[in-house]
């Protein structure tokens, strides 16, 4: 009798624990819950430290830059460094990038920092339409390929550069950055997006310009020199016809030759150049000269005009100097009408 108890007993217990058991909820299980997409816009401080700049190829349409750029944002869903890219390089093959931080930083104003070291060469559409006085823009461009205009943002932090840099041939400019929403018109091919996108873009600019004096002495001197040595062929007298002819016709070659040496540096343009325009009205100088000249070397040939040759040629003086006033006004024109319309580069 007394085992049968201790089994009721048991039983009952059991019973009780299993009432209690089903009077409960049941267990809930833990499903890790994904964050909510934001709908804000994040706004990312972008900004770049130009350590150097090493080539400007202006046949390829291309420089070398060695830079600094960092995001700091306080969006957790958005992580800058990984999804930007560079939207004007220039063989993607030849560029390396280095992370400063393997992983984003935390700040004490609660930012997010990531920098990044870049090196390689970038696109920029050179304008040589003022050479030998032209200027230009290096642009960087960065964007993001991940969020659009509407969920990222990008704003200017600050860009410095290297006091050390040196750019042979170039004076460099305070550089700056300025950040715009750059539009696509275009779905690419994406049949779900209903109407174009927009990115924010950051875009960094370095402005360099030849130095003045180099221009003058290295391309417009020489011009002048051999415009000079033309028009001394005027100032001899009608019989010394082997050197007056002697004269223009070096000039003429020499204008030539200079021409083709100043292209050598240049890339191929379907555009007139400002020193094409020069050569072109130095040409024409050393043209008239020739007019001038053999004008008076027919009438010299016969010795019976001979005297009418030397009172034509006593003006010698006069015609070079009104001539090379006139080519000196249609210079200055050429030179003003070209350098107060700064191309765009």
């Amino acid at each position: 009798m007394p085992a049968v108890k201790r089994f009721l007993a048991l039983l009952a217990a059991v019973f009780f624990l299993a009432s209690s058991a089903l009077a409960q909820d049941p267990v809930a299980v833990a499903v890790p819950l994904e964050p909510a997409a934001s709908t804000g816009k994040a706004e990312v401080k972008l900004g770049m430290y130009i350590n150097d700049i090493q080539q400007i190829d202006l046949h390829d349409y291309s420089f070398v830059a060695d830079v600094y750029v960092w995001f700091r944002d306080t969006d957790a869903q958005i992580v800058p460094g990984t999804t930007f890219e560079w939207m004007n390089m220039f063989a993607p093959d030849d560029h390396v990038q280095t992370d400063i931080y393997a992983e984003p930083v935390n700040q004490p104003d609660g930012t997010q920092y990531q920098v990044f070291r870049h090196q390689g060469p970038f696109a920029a559409k050179f304008s040589v339409k003022n050479y030998p006085f032209d200027a230009h823009n290096l642009t960087i461009e960065i964007e993001d390929r991940e969020w659009n205009a509407s969920r990222l943002v990008y704003s200017v932090d600050q860009v410095t550069m290297n006091p050390a840099i040196e750019l042979p041939g170039f004076v460099i400019g305070t550089p700056k950055i300025e950040v715009l929403n750059r539009p696509y018109p275009t779905n690419f091919g994406d049949t779900t997006m209903t109407e174009p996108e927009t990115y924010s873009r950051a875009i960094v600019s370095i402005p360099i310009s030849r130095p003045v004096v180099s221009g003058v002495t290295k391309s417009l001197l020489p011009v002048f020199i051999v415009v000079l040595v033309a028009a001394a062929a005027l100032l001899l007298k009608p019989e010394h016809i082997e050197a007056r002819v002697g004269l223009s016709i070096t000039a003429l070659l020499t204008l030539v030759a200079l021409q083709f040496s100043a292209q050598g540096a240049l890339p191929d343009v379907g555009y007139l150049l400002m020193l094409d325009q020069i050569y072109l009205a130095s040409y024409g100088f050393v043209l008239l000269v020739v007019a001038l000249l053999v004008m008076t070397t027919g009438n010299a040939e016969e010795e019976k005009n001979l005297a009418a040759a030397h009172s034509l040629s006593k003006g010698g003086v006069w015609t070079a100097l009104l001539s090379l006033l006139l080519y000196t006004a249609v210079i200055a024109l050429v030179l003003w009408l070209n350098l107060s319309t700064p191309s765009a580069a």
